[in-house]
């Protein structure tokens, strides 16, 4: 799961963003999440693409899920840098 928390702070026309990764499971006989070990914040890159073991018509793999973190972060930064605020990657503590 990939988490962007951003705090708008008006006095400096700035936003300060922290990201959040942590891999979630399914568990039990009724399924249900639970956090695993893993977890990373801060300014977080994420790309992950999934194939399946068929061809395309092309004779590529064919990919059949991708995530990009910069897909969510990209338009929020321009949109904040377009409004003439401060986009502020925070790596750690508060935000």
């Amino acid at each position: 799961m990939f988490k962007i928390h951003m705090r708008l702070v008006p006095e400096k026309n700035e936003v300060r963003a922290l990201d959040q990764e942590f891999e979630v499971d399914w568990v039990g006989d009724t399924p249900r999440l639970a956090l695993s070990s893993e977890v990373q914040r801060g300014q977080v890159k994420t790309v992950s693409k999934r194939w399946s073991l068929g061809r395309d018509e092309d004779g590529s793999r064919e990919e059949t899920f991708s995530f990009d973190s910069d897909d969510l972060k990209d338009p929020l930064q321009s949109v904040v840098l377009k409004s003439g605020w401060t986009w502020r990657g925070v790596i750690t503590g508060k935000l």
